[in-house]
């Protein structure tokens, strides 16, 4: 009897044990626990969740195949080079910090290798205006006698505005003009936005400013008759912008946006900021403890006048892109009156709508970049006119304006590069 009660406390005991070892087992292995048969170890390790854009691309780690694209693969902590590959776009590839037991994301929009053009207009273009919400074109159309209909001729100049937007099938797509010329001389006229993007402010050749709705033709343009109560109502408008921006910056990182940087620009989702610095500094950790699973890219939180960054508010990280030079930024200093400078389609550095990527804009060439300074590729080479480049609401595309066939036409038009 003694022997049987001891043989099932043995038995009860090794259940308990087994038990605890197999929960052990599987909650190690669910923390990323796994046994490396090389050196007959059992560590930690961290997990890749690799997805790209378009999906379907190659992954290589350190040069290594790991498959497809939208996986997710268990790795010792370490720096690894990760490289994502698809036929027909632009290779992308990030040197990444993996950790134990965190999921480090590798997600790149890839880029087209081969971009494809297209006209938008076909009239000719001048003076084209980024809208502030950087979802509508203003332009002037001159007037040609290329313009027709059939035999009789038509005039299609003024000023248009051609919205930078994806729109349903079915609905209009073509710009739509806002005033004809005969109503004004909107020859070498300049243009500019209302900050709600809603109105464009037009300057004709006899220094007469008139109002103009962007949605609609105005058949009756309003005449402004004090330019300086319109204007000062706009800098009130953008004012009420620039500080709800900056109010959303807490404690120690509204110092240093204001004291340290000149602010360029915020992303569209207004979770990253491009500027530049304008004295040396270093960034204390503003977040602590740091957030885990953040861009496993290396930041660098001293900062230098001269030097151009991200600062990523959401995750307290902070990026090196370039030099004030290298984009051509030497003489930028903001107005008096404005804390933030909000680059727009004649600006050398600029968001893509995703927030994720910037478009950088160089003698006869377009380049994209991530905004914590890698991946820089040339997606346009060739001729555009004025520096001029706008990128499409979707990313997928920018608008460059130039002249294709010089030898046929003398006049410039927009035309929009496919990216992706």
């Amino acid at each position: 009897m003694a022997i049987k009660n001891l043989t099932n406390t043995i038995l009860s005991i090794l259940t308990v044990v087994i038990i605890i070892g197999i929960s052990f087992t599987v909650i190690a292995y669910g923390r990323g626990y796994r046994m490396d048969f090389s050196d007959k170890s059992f560590g930690t390790t961290g997990l890749i969740a690799a997805t790209s854009d378009p999906t379907g691309a190659q992954l290589f780690i350190d040069g290594k195949p790991k498959g497809a694209t939208n996986t997710n693969l268990n790795i010792a902590p370490g720096w690894y080079t990760v490289t994502v590959v698809k036929n027909g776009y632009q290779p992308w590839e990030k040197r990444v910090r993996v950790q134990g037991e965190v999921l480090t994301r590798v997600d790149p929009i890839l880029f087209s290798g081969n971009p494809s053009l297209f006209a938008l207009t076909s009239s000719g273009v001048t003076n084209p205006i980024l809208s502030p919400d950087g979802t509508k074109l203003a332009y002037d159309v001159p007037e040609t006698p290329e313009s027709t209909n059939g035999a009789q001729l038509i005039s299609r100049a003024g000023v248009w505005v051609l919205d930078l937007l994806d729109k349903p099938l079915g609905m209009n797509r073509d710009a739509r003009q806002i005033v004809k010329k005969e109503q004004l001389d909107t020859d070498e006229a300049v243009l500019s936005w209302s900050p709600d993007s809603k109105q464009v402010l037009i300057k004709i050749k006899t220094q007469e400013t008139y109002l103009l709705e962007s949605d609609k033709l105005n058949d009756v343009p309003k005449f402004v008759s004090d330019i300086s109560i319109l204007s000062n109502d706009w800098q009130e408008m953008k004012h009420a912008k620039e500080k709800e921006k900056l109010l959303s910056l807490k404690g120690e990182a509204m110092n240093i946006a204001t004291s340290s940087m000149t602010i360029l620009s915020f992303s569209p989702d207004e979770t990253k900021i491009l500027y530049e610095a304008s004295q040396s500094m270093t960034i204390p950790i503003i977040i602590n403890p740091p957030l885990i699973g953040t861009n496993p890219t290396q930041e660098i939180r001293e900062i230098k006048p001269g030097n151009v960054y991200i600062y990523d508010v959401k995750e307290d990280r902070n990026y090196f892109i370039g030099m004030t030079k290298e984009f051509g930024m030497e003489n930028n200093t903001p107005t008096p009156t404005s804390k933030i400078e909000n680059f727009g389609a004649n600006a050398p550095v600029q968001w893509l709508p995703t927030s994720r990527n910037l478009v950088i804009t160089g003698k006869n060439k377009v380049e994209v970049m991530d905004y914590d300074g890698t991946n820089r590729k040339v997606v346009y080479a060739g001729p555009f006119l004025d520096g001029f480049v706008a990128p499409w609401s979707n990313a997928g595309r920018i608008v460059i304006l130039t002249n294709l066939n010089p030898s046929a036409q003398a006049i410039d038009n927009l035309y929009a590069v496919n990216i992706r």
